[in-house]
């Protein structure tokens, strides 16, 4: 889909030059013109047809392109964005130091699971590490479910435990498990069930999904950590964690 989008929008970009080309050979009288007629368009159909089966390494050439111009708008989003959640206070983290670490994160990813404890690992023994948490629930209706509770649970203060609870749940986190752990961790859960239903939880959500396509990430677990992205929870995922926070405290941060 991704690649039917654009490869149109290659033939899209190729025929609006051929089409800006061929003005010069429209009589002046129709350049004045608000439209083409249906004559004038058949023709530049033609003739953008014809250019395109002789010289068909244009779209591979304008789809080449328009990577690398979505890579370079990509990048800087994720910097404005990684800016941003780097320096806010947020009650959906662990740890308080100077260094933040980024997770976009699903609860019913299994990787997610697997990276948490790494995390936390890390902000556990780096005192001056924090780990600040993307609700970017993807995978299923529980998942939803699950961070419009944990979102909910901050006006109870208590959403670390929370989270902690129900990435450390085995198995599918659904909505009853959902409760479950909530009554565990000491949450009031008629009071929770109401604040899930506030209108800033749902709208919380989607701001982290846009917020997500737009830096983006495609899947879950995504760290980020200074301008590095780490991408699924590689076994050497707390080795990875150190090092780049060594090189943040030695050469500094561009985005943080």
């Amino acid at each position: 889909m991704m690649f039917q989008r654009k490869f149109y929008g290659a033939i899209f970009g190729a025929a609006t030059l051929v089409a800006a080309a061929s003005a010069f050979v429209i009589p002046s009288s129709a350049q004045d013109a608000a439209a083409f007629d249906a004559k004038q368009k058949d023709a530049i159909r033609a003739i953008v047809k014809e250019y395109l089966l002789e010289q068909p390494e244009i779209l591979r050439e304008a789809i080449t392109e328009l990577n690398k111009r979505q890579e370079v708008a990509a990048t800087e989003e994720r910097k404005k964005a990684l800016a941003t959640l780097y320096k806010q206070d947020s009650p959906f983290s662990t740890g308080s130091g100077k260094i933040t670490l980024v997770e976009f994160f699903d609860y019913n990813c299994g990787y997610c699971r697997k990276a948490f404890d790494n995390l936390v690992g890390v902000a556990n023994q780096e005192k001056d590490v924090r780990v600040v948490f993307v609700e970017f629930p993807i995978l299923s209706e529980g998942s939803r479910v699950a961070s419009q509770a944990a979102i909910a649970s901050t006006k109870q203060g208590k959403y670390f435990p929370f989270h902690q609870g129900l990435m450390k749940y085995k198995g599918e986190v659904k909505e009853d498990v959902v409760f479950k752990v909530a009554a565990e961790v000491g949450l009031d859960v008629e009071k929770l069930k109401a604040d899930m239903k506030l209108p800033e939880v749902d709208a919380l959500i989607e701001k982290n999904l846009e917020l997500g396509t737009a830096m983006g990430v495609q899947g879950t677990p995504a760290i980020f950590v200074g301008d590095e992205a780490i991408p699924g929870a590689p076994e050497n995922l707390n080795a990875i964690l150190k090092t780049a926070v060594a090189g943040i405290r030695e050469k500094g941060c561009s985005v943080c």
